[in-house]
């Protein structure tokens, strides 16, 4: 019997960038509300605007695992404040972060990915643990994954415990027996690792500064590529 049972996944720059994306959606959007809410340009370019919505994003705190509402709201402020009534700038902030998201899922995913999920899928259940608000389920690698949680599903972003436990709860899978994958060394490994279970850092960069502290620990392994991650989850079930 295998002694990993669980795969999980980080989503944004673990299986795709996802820099060039939201530059990608950001811009289509703000086109968007130039030409469908043109009073927008009297006080906002669109750095401005993202400045902005970081602004109203710190002013709800209830809102700090909520970022598709806070989109929301901030767009509909920022509409407000150029003097759309609140029923125009409902809607329009609506369909403005519908644009967002759809141009936010058109994502470019790395070579390696669907060869890595196509040599996982016969053998362990695979699951998604992302602290964005990309849907795999709107991706056409939806298939390969068996459940996803997200910080907004959960009210609670990695590397707090949540979303690793409700991993294992809905997999029925021991800590020991999942293995989380990302590139975030705190986010994603020291969360892992704080439940007990095994991490697999992405590290693209080569970085040698990681935290000792989180790479010395023996339930946490280090890759450079995709292409190696099947070699290393052999290793662990070795171990």
């Amino acid at each position: 019997m295998s002694k990993i049972k669980t795969i999980t996944f980080d989503l944004d720059d673990t299986l795709w960038e996802i820099k060039p994306t939201l530059i990608r959606a950001e811009l289509q959007t703000f086109q968007w509300l130039t030409e469908n809410a043109p009073n927008i340009t009297q006080t906002f370019d669109i750095n401005k605007l993202m400045q902005w919505r970081m602004k109203v994003h710190n002013e709800h705190p209830e809102l700090t695992h909520q970022i598709s509402d806070s989109r929301r709201i901030a767009i509909y402020e920022a509409l407000i404040k150029v003097d759309y009534s609140a029923s125009q700038a409902k809607e329009l902030a609506e369909q403005a972060f519908e644009l967002f998201l759809k141009a936010r899922h058109d994502v470019t995913l790395f070579d390696d990915v669907e060869p890595l999920l196509e040599s996982l899928k016969p053998h362990y259940q695979l699951g998604v643990l992302t602290n964005g608000n990309a849907n795999i389920r709107k991706l056409p690698i939806s298939h390969y994954f068996d459940f996803s949680f997200s910080a907004e599903e959960l009210n609670a972003s990695k590397p707090a415990p949540d979303m690793f436990r409700a991993a294992l709860e809905i997999s029925q899978t021991e800590p020991a027996q999942l293995i989380h994958i990302g590139d975030h060394l705190e986010h994603d490994v020291q969360g892992a690792l704080d439940v007990g279970c095994h991490a697999i850092w992405i590290n693209w960069d080569d970085k040698n500064s990681g935290d000792q502290h989180i790479t010395h620990n023996p339930n946490a392994h280090e890759v450079n590529s995709l292409a190696d991650v099947v070699e290393t989850i052999n290793r662990i079930e070795s171990l």
